[in-house]
C-alpha cells in the first residue's frame, strides 16, 4: 500500500471516530441528546450550461478590464446612456479577452467572467467587439428576452410589444453552435448592424429592442447609438429606459 493511500486512509479513520464520538457525547449516559438546531441549507447554483463552447469562442474566466460609464440622458428625465469599452483587446487579441457585463436595471458594469455569466441572473446584456449576447437561453439563465421593434428610436416606442420574445440560441439538438458571418457567437441579436457605405464600418439599425427583465418587473427598451470612438471599433455607446 502507498505512503499516499494508507494517509488516506488514516485521516478517514479519525474522521469518522471524530464524528461517531460527537455523535455519541451527551447520549451515554440516558439523558437527551441536544439539539443540533436546524439543517444547513446551500443556495444551489444554476444548472451549468447545456453544452460547452468549442475553442475560438470560449468562455474566459478572467473578469473584462473594459471601462463602462452610465449617465442620466439630459434632454430626456428617466432615460439613461452607456459607454462601454468592449475593444476585448483589440481585434487580433479579443478571442482571449472576456466580455464586459451590463446590469440595465442597477445601471452598472457586472464584475463577473464568462464561466460565472453563463450560470449567473445578475447581469442583461454583453458585449465584446462587435458580438453581444442577452441573459436568456445559451447565454444564460437570466431570461431576459427580446422583442425588436423596426425602424423606430427609445421616444417612439411608448409600450411592449405583445408578440413573441425571442431567446440567445446557438446550440442546436447536437450541440452543434451556430456563429455569426465574423465567426462570434450566433446571438438573437447578431445582426445588430448594417455597413456604411464607402468605409465599411458598423452602423448599428435603426431600432429598439424591448428586453423582458430578468426580476419580472415589466420592460427594458434600448437602442444601440455607436460603435466606434474616434477610428476605434468596440466602443458602444447605448441609451434605454423603463417600461411596463
Amino acid at each position: 500500500m502507498s505512503v499516499r493511500r494508507s494517509l488516506l486512509l488514516s485521516l478517514s479513520a479519525v474522521t469518522a471516530s471524530a464524528l461517531l464520538g460527537f455523535a455519541s457525547a451527551g447520549c451515554s449516559s440516558g439523558e437527551p441528546c441536544p439539539d443540533p438546531g436546524p439543517a444547513m441549507t446551500v443556495d444551489m447554483a444554476p444548472l451549468a450550461p447545456r453544452c460547452e463552447l468549442p475553442f475560438d469562442v470560449r468562455a474566459i474566466d478572467t473578469v473584462s478590464k473594459g471601462a463602462v460609464l452610465v449617465t442620466d440622458d439630459p434632454s430626456m428625465a428617466g432615460v439613461y446612456v452607456a459607454e462601454v469599452d468592449a475593444t476585448a483587446g483589440g481585434a487580433s487579441n479579443y478571442g482571449t479577452n472576456p466580455f464586459v457585463y451590463l446590469d440595465l436595471i442597477g445601471r452598472k458594469k457586472v464584475e463577473i467572467d464568462d464561466v460565472t455569466a453563463r450560470r449567473s441572473r445578475d447581469w442583461d446584456i454583453a458585449f465584446k467587439r462587435w458580438q453581444i449576447k442577452l441573459n436568456s437561453g445559451d447565454s444564460g439563465p437570466g431570461g431576459v428576452t427580446i422583442s425588436r421593434v423596426e425602424n423606430k428610436t427609445l421616444p417612439d416606442v411608448k409600450t411592449a410589444p405583445t408578440g413573441t420574445y425571442a431567446e440567445d440560441i446557438y446550440f442546436n439538438e447536437k450541440c452543434e453552435i451556430q456563429l455569426d458571418p465574423i465567426n462570434g457567437l450566433g446571438t438573437v441579436v447578431s445582426d445588430w448592424y448594417g455597413y456604411e457605405a464607402g468605409t465599411n464600418r458598423l452602423v448599428p439599425k435603426t431600432e429598439v429592442w424591448v428586453l423582458k427583465r430578468r426580476d419580472g418587473k415589466g420592460h427594458i427598451k434600448l437602442q444601440l447609438l455607436q460603435y466606434y470612438k474616434g477610428m476605434f471599433g468596440g466602443n458602444f455607446t447605448l441609451t434605454w429606459s423603463y417600461l411596463p
